[in-house]
């Protein structure tokens, strides 16, 4: 009946008109023509870089953009009009036309960002940061539909630079994004050099661009759908429709980060013009973007100084989809009604099953989520963390889901997600249900002995350590353990320096124990 009943009503619906945009960072597309701008390893037929080898590199991205079919991508790292114009060339020829585009035009500036699309472009505009040639500029579009919508693609400072670089280039946006019409509907996409996160991670930055100038995080967390903050501006950044550990577009050598987003204005997150569909955003993965079976990326290759002619990006696309919220209204809440006429709806309000630390430990993963309570934060580096439920219990690592936390609170949390990485045991994402009280942590983490040096201490936090580097490993006594150090600070790590530890985790990796040390405020140089 209900089929039916469907079939007379779809010719009487009308259905919105949905667009996908994406951002790629296509990872430096140069011409062969010689501007005297090029970087080094792209100045024309040198290195290997001319005609035969551009024409793949052309390829390659035209499968990816081809493939992804969006109707607007905003791009990074394209050297100027001339080769974006080959772009479009090599898209029709393979049969994805886009008919408008722009792209920015700084000059003495090695790339630049631009914008395709197949819906017709109102207007565009050049937001400058600095006059500075390495602070790129910010590309504004306005697309022409109904209602009209603006993107914002931008290509921030790399990571070499300090923080204030990109703090420069989010202030110009949001100079700009405020003398915008009352109501106007935008999305800031493109590569920020910043994570999603980045003054959570960093505690040492009291501003930065993404999180803390656009105010995408709120209360030290990325502000979520659901949620509507008191701030005069404030943003949603589409990373937060995605567990942390799946948070990643980019890959540098196996380190993997989230530098690429989608950010969109709350007028997005209403009920009036366009609006974002809840659960469409993604992260664009194909199995050749990828090494072999590794999660490593199949970046362009540049080897011994030559282009080898083959490979993708060192990021992967994203993209979303928006829908004209008018007509799907207009469409959902007369079928809303009607169903309701027949079928009330129920609401049940979630019950979550009990589990202890300890029994979340000896599970690999969740079926569904769980509720552990009064669980304290002993340890906390950026988003990365370690729980204890008592002074005597396992410990159990928060991989890239602490965020919101702080060390020595105490929370019930609803876990959603739980791992087992090489013996490791993770969970990747939860959720706050309840703050509890403090603790002093200095009393749950115990003096480091070696003989604490066994599986069954994996993942438990060990402090006040002495030894000797040499190449990898940390000599303490006759005794050599292998030690990571997750960040690099010059000359810290040299042979023959004798260090300091005072905060690190017994790890497993490939077969053998070792030391893991988060930050560099846990290790110095003994003077």
């Amino acid at each position: 009946m209900k089929k039916l009943i469907l079939s007379l009503l779809i010719p009487f619906i009308i259905f919105g008109k949905d667009l996908k945009i994406a951002t790629y960072n296509v990872n430096n597309l140069f011409d062969t023509v010689y501007n005297k701008t090029e970087y080094d390893s792209y100045i024309p037929n040198t290195h290997n870089w001319n005609r035969s080898t551009l024409r793949k590199k052309l390829k390659n991205i035209a499968q990816v953009i081809c493939e992804l079919d969006a109707d607007v991508v905003g791009l990074q790292e394209i050297e100027n009009k001339n080769a974006l114009n080959l772009l479009l060339k090599e898209l029709n020829r393979r049969g994805c036309k886009y008919r408008y585009s722009a792209i920015t035009n700084k000059k003495k500036s090695a790339i630049q960002v631009a914008l395709i699309s197949k819906v017709p472009i109102k207007r565009t505009k050049e937001i400058i940061v600095t006059r500075r040639f390495s602070d790129r500029n910010i590309l504004e579009v306005e697309l022409k539909t109904n209602p009209s919508l603006t993107i914002f693609v931008n290509h921030w400072r790399s990571q070499k630079a300090e923080e204030k670089a990109r703090v420069r280039s989010a202030k110009a946006l949001i100079e700009r994004i405020k003398k915008l019409p009352k109501g106007k509907e935008y999305i800031i996409l493109g590569d920020f050099n910043s994570e999603y996160n980045e003054c959570i991670k960093k505690p040492e930055l009291k501003i930065c661009g993404i999180d803390t100038i656009l105010r995408t995080t709120y209360k030290r967390r990325l502000i979520g759908l659901k949620d509507k903050p008191a701030l005069s501006i404030y943003h949603y950044n589409l990373w937060s429709e995605l567990p942390p550990y799946q948070r990643w577009s980019y890959d540098r050598y196996g380190k993997k980060s989230a530098l690429d987003s989608i950010i969109i204005s709350p007028t997005l997150n209403d009920k009036k013009g366009w609006r974002y569909k809840r659960g469409s955003f993604k992260v664009f993965k194909r199995k050749y973007l990828f090494k072999g079976s590794s999660s490593r990326l199949n970046r362009w290759e540049y080897k011994s100084s030559k282009h080898k002619g083959k490979g993708y990006s060192d990021h992967l696309p994203l993209y979303a989809i928006f829908t004209n919220g008018k007509r799907e209204l207009k469409y959902e809440s007369w079928l809303d009604k009607f169903w309701k006429m027949i079928i009330p709806e129920v609401k049940e309000k979630e019950k979550l099953e009990e589990i202890t630390l300890k029994e979340l430990k000896k599970v690999s993963s969740l079926k569904a989520p769980r509720l552990l309570k009064n669980v304290c934060v002993v340890y906390k580096r950026g988003d990365f963390g370690i729980i204890k439920s008592s002074l005597r219990s396992p410990s159990l690592t928060l991989y890239k889901s602490a965020g919101e936390l702080r060390e020595g609170r105490c929370y019930d949390l609803k876990v959603k997600r739980k791992k087992r990485y090489f013996k490791l045991d993770e969970i990747t994402d939860l959720e706050v249900v309840k703050k509890r009280g403090r603790i002093n942590v200095d009393k749950f983490i115990k003096n480091f002995k070696l003989s604490m040096l066994k599986e069954k201490n994996i993942g438990e936090i060990v402090k006040n350590i002495r030894g000797e580097y040499k190449r990898g490993y940390l000599k303490i006594g006759n005794r050599k353990v292998k030690l990571y150090v997750k960040e690099k600070k010059r000359g810290l790590l040299r042979s023959g320096n004798k260090l300091i530890i005072k905060r690190a985790q017994i790890g497993y990796y490939k077969g053998k124990l070792e030391l893991i040390v988060h930050s560099l405020k846990d290790i110095k140089k003994e003077e």
